[in-house]
């Protein structure tokens, strides 16, 4: 095929031209890096996720029918799907890796700099500490306690001197006016 293919063309034409899905990457894997990067904050994890993202677009390429919107919303749709898949297998290793004690070796300085400056990683740190300040005093503990902390609802009840189901609420409600104020690729 001559001439430039649109972003549309590319997941269909990708069936039986290689070309056409690593020019499908080229275009959107950047987005999609910085996607994974506000959620996870981890340059290694959310180059793999990139990579998981991409490979199931290629096993599924088939599937995509040019439905509304551009094909980068199919690929948001993968990379979310990829995405609560790592989250819970996360949970799971990290409770082995701790229980084993085991070290994880890190990605070195040129590439977590390099990640960093794909994604604008100062910008969105610094809206992200706006958008932080906005949340009242109980609102910033109860994500802190369960996002960073890691803690269960009920420790994070615990902590606030409130219940479970009222601890779950608190970090839902702020997590949502977090992303709410926080421009975001979705």
């Amino acid at each position: 095929m001559t001439g430039e293919r649109s972003d549309g063309e590319l997941p269909m034409a990708s069936g039986d031209d290689l070309a056409a899905f690593t020019e499908m990457y080229e275009r959107s894997s950047a987005e999609i890096l910085a996607y994974f990067y506000r959620r996870t904050w981890d340059p290694h994890v959310s180059a793999d996720l990139v990579a998981e993202t991409f490979a199931a677009a290629w096993l599924r390429r088939g599937t995509y029918r040019g439905r509304e919107g551009a094909p980068v919303a199919w690929l948001f749709g993968i990379a979310k799907r990829e995405l609560g898949r790592y989250r819970r297998q996360r949970r799971i290793e990290f409770r082995a890796v701790k229980r084993l004690r085991i070290q994880v070796p890190q990605l070195g300085n040129d590439s977590v700099e390099r990640i960093e400056e794909m994604v604008d990683a100062s910008a969105f740190r610094a809206e992200l500490v706006a958008a932080l300040r906005r949340l009242s005093a109980s609102e910033r503990d109860a994500v802190r306690l369960r996002v960073i902390d890691d803690r269960s609802f009920r420790e994070v009840g615990d902590r606030l001197g409130c219940s479970e189901g009222a601890a779950r609420v608190r970090v839902h409600r702020a997590l949502r006016k977090l992303a709410d104020t926080i421009e975001a690729p979705t």
